[in-house]
């Protein structure tokens, strides 16, 4: 017992009859083995990834953004309550962001959350079948459609009807091209109904400059105007905002209004498209009264008063 070192007699069993001599190898599994069961008896302690994990969450503005637009890029479309779940941040912290992210041009925002860019130029191009009033908008767009002649010149200004109107006007069968002359003219007022009917060879399509208007696509300015004057048309399909006895069609736009009124003072015939929701709201703008029209197509229940004033206008209403 006095040749062997004093730390071999801390870790030999003392248990054991046979004394074992240690050797120069001996320190280092003592001292493992000291550090293991260190590290492994807080058993309570043991899952430090579950405790970790929230410190990777981005907190600070730079983080959170590089994070949101990482997920934007593949998923396309985020919602408020998603991204603070994920990120722990309240609601009005990622309202915040988002409000933020599109006056960057990185997002467009969108009911509760938002888009992607490329995802919002989809849907202006692209028919939305499952939003509300879209099947009253088809109706109008179907039977307004049938009200033009192959051959014709006409115009469309800028929103969800009419553009409705365009895609099933141009698709029609019978516009073909003849003898050089195209099935139909097409003068657009705004960019996503021109992306409709130059896809189809027989539709030639005339867009007015301008200025884009980013949430209608209406192309406004004096370009718009100026290059309007010079042209005309035999049938303009004008959708509305508001549609009221007093205030006539309106729109959110004095600027999309002023260019509307330029293509009605050109037009042999001028059609209204409205759903009945419309009647009775009046917008900022107006674009003309109700008796500048030579018809209105109109979905839904129509007051009497209304109907009087489109009989006293010689108005011809159209109910789909």
């Amino acid at each position: 017992m006095h040749g062997i070192p004093p730390n071999a007699q801390r870790t030999r069993n003392t248990d054991c009859v046979t004394p074992r001599i240690p050797t120069s190898d001996d320190a280092a599994p003592a001292t493992s083995a000291t550090a293991a069961s260190t590290t492994t008896a807080p058993t309570p302690a043991s899952p430090a990834p579950a405790q970790s994990a929230p410190a990777t969450v981005p907190r600070d503005r730079r983080a959170r953004w590089d994070h949101v637009l990482t997920l934007l890029a593949s998923t396309k479309r985020l919602n408020v309550a998603d991204v603070a779940r994920e990120l722990s941040v309240s609601e009005s912290t990622v309202r915040r962001d988002f409000m933020e992210m599109e006056r960057a041009q990185l997002a467009r925002r969108t009911h509760g959350g938002i888009i992607a860019i490329d995802v919002a130029y989809s849907l202006a191009t692209v028919p939305r079948s499952a939003d509300e009033g879209s099947a009253q908008r088809e109706r109008i767009a179907a039977h307004a459609s049938t009200l033009v002649e192959p051959g014709q010149i006409i115009g469309f200004n800028g929103g969800r009807t009419t553009t409705a109107t365009a895609r099933r006007t141009v698709a029609r069968p019978d516009l073909d091209s003849r003898d050089g002359s195209p099935g139909l003219t097409v003068v657009c007022a705004a960019l996503n109904i021109a992306t409709e009917a130059v896809l189809r060879p027989a539709v030639r399509t005339v867009v007015l400059g301008g200025v884009a208007e980013p949430y209608s696509f209406e192309l406004t300015g004096p370009l718009a105007t100026a290059t309007m004057r010079d042209l005309w048309l035999d049938t303009m399909f004008v959708g509305t905002v508001g549609l009221d006895l007093n205030a006539g069609l309106t729109c959110n736009s004095d600027a999309e209004a002023g260019v509307t009124r330029t293509m009605i003072g050109h037009s042999r015939r001028v059609v209204g498209l409205a759903s009945a929701d419309k009647i009775g709201h009046r917008a900022l703008a107006g674009i003309c009264p109700v008796s500048v029209l030579t018809d209105l197509v109109i979905a839904g229940e129509v007051p009497d008063d209304l109907r009087a004033h489109l009989a006293e206008a010689s108005v011809r209403l159209h109910e789909v």
